[in-house]
């Protein structure tokens, strides 16, 4: 997901023979709210342990697609958004879809007067469905799961303008660090026994053996990335982002997930 900078009307620089705080560059509506779709795509790829599935450890490779809002009110960065992601495992030969939403709050506690540096500090709730399709372990072929956190998040931005003189950042790059404080799963035992199709209706074939637990810091989320500012308010940037999810030492019911991406952003400014 590509992270915004700061609004242009939102930059400031201090004149030279004065005090005075002015604004870099001015909408012709002050009162309207920045706002720019996002859609990512890129490549990613994934180790996992999962005791739903036989064998335990696998390595997969995808594509993955996103979208999302992004939406600066004042101080405020609010960005609701969901990715989809898909690995293609090769031991044993099938199929892992993760389906994530996620909503962040920022507040930007330190503004760029001189030195082009913004802070933001908040949280984000986040939930993920994990579906594996891995028709080689026949019996134990299928495996759901559903993952929920809330997290703080911090962000760190910078702009670069090549020519100090010009009011206009040109590039920004930024680092996002998320720490889920607290997070839930449900997630099925090892394995299933027998054909979890016979007999026995969809949901009891998904979910019929799932128990649900929480765990403090289940895991963490960082992002790094960089984007120029196009004159027309739209963005284009790449970014690498590593996630880790993981359920602690529940037994039967383990679960630990590192995801590596590698995206091209895309943010069209609407409003």
């Amino acid at each position: 997901m590509l992270l915004s900078a700061n609004t242009w009307a939102q930059s400031y620089a201090v004149a030279e023979k004065s005090n005075e705080v002015k604004p870099l560059v001015y909408y012709p509506n002050q009162t309207r709210v920045p706002v720019w779709l996002d859609l990512s795509s890129g490549l990613n790829v994934a180790n996992c342990y999962d005791n739903g599935t036989v064998p335990f450890s696998y390595f997969g490779y995808g594509m993955n697609a996103g979208a999302g809002v992004t939406i600066e009110w004042g101080r405020y960065h609010v960005r609701p958004a969901f990715h989809l992601f898909q690995n293609a495992t090769t031991e044993p030969a099938g199929s892992v879809i993760d389906l994530n939403l996620s909503t962040e709050v920022l507040y930007r506690v330190h503004e760029a007067y001189k030195n082009r540096l913004r802070l933001w500090v908040g949280g984000t709730l986040q939930g993920m469905l994990d579906i594996k399709a891995l028709p080689e372990l026949q019996n134990a072929s299928t495996c759901v799961s559903l993952f929920g956190n809330i997290g703080a998040t911090g962000m760190v931005q910078y702009d670069f303008a090549f020519n100090k003189a010009q009011n206009h950042p040109w590039m920004t790059t930024y680092f996002k660090l998320n720490l889920p404080l607290h997070g839930m799963a449900m997630r099925p035992s090892y394995s299933y026994i027998g054909n979890p199709t016979i007999n026995t209706g969809v949901t009891d074939a998904l979910f019929g053996d799932n128990e649900s637990f929480g765990k403090f810091f289940p895991g963490a989320d960082t992002e790094l990335g960089l984007y120029l500012n196009l004159l027309n308010g739209n963005r284009v940037g790449f970014c690498y982002r590593w996630d880790y999810i993981t359920t602690g030492k529940k037994g039967t019911y383990r679960y630990d997930t590192a995801l590596h991406s590698f995206n091209l952003n895309f943010m069209f400014k609407v409003n």
